[in-house]
């Protein structure tokens, strides 16, 4: 176990001296090559290219660029004024229409950041009309757009199916409950919250005709995630395949709506080449990590030491849970997911767990660390939209943050919820 104490070791004093994850993961590599003679120092760049080698890694630069130019499109005006048509005479009708906003406007993206600043930028001020608390509106705006990650196409997902070999078009299915459950344990809150703090219910009533006037309006919004996930179960395309209609659809639906400009899709795209450049980085340097964790078979080590001490698979998935809220509470999803899972994972499947239900279950998890203080990235996002500071915003969120524990436990622990829907559409 020497070399597990030398990569993870240094990894952590890296990440302690506040260190970049993806430099912080390379020179762990690194330095156990270079202190144990495990490999040669250029098996780490080696690995690192075969790394990202791997045609399902072009879906994550396309599905990240077709959320941004649904940021940049200015998409969500219609999305919002369809939803509050719909469902604006619910109780908390405003909360209501955030975070189905956040739900649908996630389903485009998958981006939970993008859809903070979308839905928040056009929310947060009518939120405040209603008489909502600033704290209760930027709050239940952060937390309506983590849904983007889980709700698929989601990158986190195509990130760990990519690096653990499943299926992504299994993950995505997987993740469609959990994100309902989700979505319905925040409308279930916001609706308390509404009645509680005697909340005015709008009075304005549309007619069948407003609405479908509002759905026509907005049907090339609405048809985008029916084309997408449509196409990847009919077998039409691949997920990769998926995110590149999402792109041409997306730039059609700007030019039609008057949104594209030269200017707007340059910046976009450096947007795109910006995050998708610290992604990738931290995927190749994850894939030298991985190698030097089989080359010195410490996941099987641990799965031998750490079986017996757990004892049962109810145990290890609460420690699961435990381990990945902290983590997202303190690291990125991607780099997290790439060094945690390939540790945990192994000794749950000994435990009989499916790496399908273990892998949704640890993106939903990780994916609460975007509204956990202290680096919350919706925190921070709807902070800068609205004007908040983000105590606030991590005060009005804290309710959501419980809800969605509360699912991740359920998801745990009745695998059905993630796995239902993959068996049923996979036969």
């Amino acid at each position: 176990m020497t070399s597990a104490l030398i990569l993870f070791g240094l990894l952590f004093l890296l990440l302690a001296l506040c260190v970049p994850v993806g430099y912080a993961i390379g020179l762990a590599c690194c330095g156990l090559a270079f202190f144990t003679g495990t490999c040669d120092l250029s098996m780490i760049p080696a690995k690192m290219i075969t790394g990202n080698d791997s045609f399902i890694f072009l879906a994550v630069p396309m599905f990240t660029f077709a959320g941004y130019l649904m940021e940049a499109g200015n998409i969500t005006e219609r999305l919002v004024d369809w939803v509050n048509k719909v469902f604006g005479r619910l109780p908390g009708s405003m909360g209501a229409v955030a975070i189905i906003t956040c739900a649908i406007f996630a389903a485009l993206t998958g981006s939970g950041a993008a859809t903070t600043a979308a839905v928040g930028a056009i929310m947060y001020p009518l939120m405040i009309k209603a008489q909502y608390s600033r704290e209760a509106s930027a709050g239940i705006i952060a937390s309506g757009a983590v849904l983007g990650p889980v709700i698929p196409p989601s990158i986190p997902m195509i990130i760990y199916g990519s690096a653990m070999g499943v299926s992504i078009s299994d993950m995505f299915l997987g993740g469609v409950i959990p994100g309902v459950l989700m979505a319905g344990s925040f409308l279930l809150y916001n609706t308390w919250y509404a009645v509680k703090n005697k909340l005015p219910r709008s009075t304005t009533k549309y007619s069948l005709m407003d609405i479908l006037k509002a759905t026509w309006h907005s049907l090339g919004v609405l048809m985008l995630p029916v084309i997408i996930l449509g196409g990847i179960y009919s077998g039409l395309f691949t997920p990769t395949e998926a995110a590149a209609v999402a792109i041409a659809y997306t730039t059609a639906l700007m030019i039609a709506y008057g949104r594209f400009t030269l200017k707007r899709y340059l910046e976009v795209m450096k947007r795109t080449a910006s995050t998708t450049g610290v992604i990738m980085l931290i995927v190749a340097l994850s894939n030298a990590f991985s190698f030097l964790l089989t080359k010195e078979r410490i996941p099987s080590k641990l799965t031998a030491a750490v079986v017996p001490m757990l004892g049962n698979a109810y145990i290890y998935l609460a420690v699961v849970i435990i381990i990945f809220l902290i983590a997202g509470a303190l690291m990125d999803t991607a780099p997290a997911l790439l060094i945690l899972a390939p540790i945990l994972v192994p000794i749950g499947v000994e435990f009989g767990l499916s790496e399908l239900h273990l892998g949704v279950l640890m993106c939903i998890v990780m994916i609460c660390g975007l509204i956990t203080p202290p680096f919350g990235l919706n925190l921070f996002t709807i902070s800068s939209t609205s004007g908040v500071s983000f105590e606030q915003a991590t005060k009005g969120a804290a309710p959501m943050i419980g809800c969605c524990i509360i699912i991740c436990i359920l998801c745990a622990y009745i695998p059905g919820l993630i796995t239902f829907l993959p068996s049923v559409v996979g036969g």
